[in-house]
């Protein structure tokens, strides 16, 4: 791991975070039979999450896999605030993912609600070891000052934790899939948070608890294309003569 991006998670851990106001393009949707299993492990209201048919992760060590693209699709939600999703990449500015996390179809359903259960979108590809960490602010839609929760307890208003991560690997795709559910009440259960951490519930594909073992930056793909180009002309100069 180079220095560059060691220096990069150092400042990211220490850095405020930046929400911008740019929302990622290209609408997808998940197989209508994964959402269903993703739906399913979604925790009864007032309760905490915890199924042992899946893998828990390390929320604050989630990176690009450096080989798919990162999509992003909503499961559900139980709040009654309007959440908002962001997302940033080796510390850098905060991305918006979902404006306004609500649904008329959800566990808590809203008649003007934005999302339907199941789409998402991409974020595409990125370069090299990429960090991706995933945050809330809490009924951001409605109040630009809320509270920001990310995968850090240290760095949440509360000094709490807001967001669990779980593996799931689907065996039609033969992919890993990562099911993400944040809590987006301050506090402790005694001072009125339910911790039920269903607030806001995505899963994300090409995602992976710790980096790669080798993610190749563009300048060294460049040059194994240039030597591999090289080669292959010397191979067809030499079986012409």
């Amino acid at each position: 791991m180079n220095r560059a991006f060691v220096a990069s998670l150092v400042a990211a851990s220490a850095a405020s975070v930046c929400l911008a106001a740019t929302e990622p393009a290209h609408a997808i949707t998940l197989r209508q039979d994964l959402w269903s299993t993703f739906n399913s492990k979604v925790n009864v209201e007032g309760n905490f999450l915890n199924d042992s048919a899946l893998t828990l992760l390390n929320p604050q060590s989630l990176f690009w896999n450096g080989v798919d693209p990162v999509d992003v699709f909503f499961i559900n939600e139980g709040a009654s605030y309007r959440n908002q999703l962001f997302y940033s990449a080796n510390g850098g500015s905060s991305t918006l993912i979902f404006n306004d996390v609500s649904s008329t179809q959800s566990i808590l359903p809203e008649k003007d609600g934005a999302l339907t259960l199941g789409t998402g979108v991409s974020l595409g590809s990125f370069s090299g070891p990429t960090q991706l960490d995933f945050m809330i602010k809490a009924n951001g839609f409605k109040n630009a000052s809320g509270h920001i929760y990310g995968a850090n307890p240290a760095n949440n208003p509360d000094r709490l934790e807001h967001l669990l991560a779980f593996e799931y690997f689907d065996t039609v795709e033969q992919q890993k899939y990562v099911l993400l559910a944040f809590e987006d009440l301050f506090g402790t259960q005694q001072q009125g948070s339910d911790r039920d951490f269903n607030d806001v519930v995505f899963v994300v594909r090409g995602i992976q608890e710790g980096a790669p073992s080798a993610v190749p930056e563009p300048s060294v793909l460049l040059g194994m294309l240039v030597v591999g180009g090289g080669a292959l002309t010397l191979r067809r100069r030499v079986a012409a003569s």
